[in-house]
């Protein structure tokens, strides 16, 4: 499972990159990624769904039933970080740029989301619940965030510094860096 959450930060991490710089080849990585995630979750569910069958005591139930939780998030960050790769892919392929507050934002909100996935993920590993009860208030400052960045950039297609173009991509961006941040709460609740 943490190898299975490794990958899913990897994912993110090499999904973003295609945003700075947009390659066929890391985003096959991507996607193979998302696929081996995949793969994981479907073993390591069959495999914990059949130790829940067996006589467990009361922390081994506790923590399968973590594992069981935390299994679809890990998979979700990484469907997520694919979805951000099929962005990347449209910027490439539309020529799309972000003005430059927009781009300044975007690269605002993929440090917090770095921050609290890293959070997220370090804490599951190690099993620190210090460090998971500081992902709630972050995954609040990045829906905050998000949400300031929505009306920004209503305002910049309404003064025409940005098209509608811009706007689908921009705001799939967005959704999808959001919900990463929401999984990242849902790993830190379930620890």
């Amino acid at each position: 499972i943490n190898a299975m959450a490794e990958e899913a930060k990897r994912n993110f991490v090499e999904a973003v990159a295609l945003l700075h710089g947009f390659s066929d080849e890391r985003y096959k990585l991507v996607e193979d990624l998302e696929k081996s995630v995949d793969r994981y979750e479907d073993k390591l569910g069959t495999y914990l769904v059949k130790v829940t069958e067996r006589e467990m005591t009361v922390r081994q139930n506790a923590e399968v039933s973590k594992f069981l939780h935390t299994l679809s998030d890990f998979e979700r960050i990484s469907d997520h970080a694919l979805n951000v790769a099929e962005c990347a892919q449209e910027i490439h392929e539309k020529g799309i740029v972000f003005s430059e507050d927009g781009a300044r934002e975007v690269n605002i909100l993929i440090s917090a989301v770095t921050e609290v996935m890293n959070t997220a993920i370090d804490a599951f590993i190690t099993n620190d619940l210090e460090s998971a009860y500081r992902v709630e208030p972050l995954e609040e400052l990045i829906d905050n965030l998000c949400d300031e960045m929505k009306l920004h950039h209503i305002d910049r297609l309404q003064k025409g510094i940005c098209t509608l173009n811009h706007g689908f991509v921009f705001n799939d961006l967005l959704t999808n860096l959001e919900r990463i941040s929401d999984h990242c709460s849902n790993i830190a609740v379930a620890l």
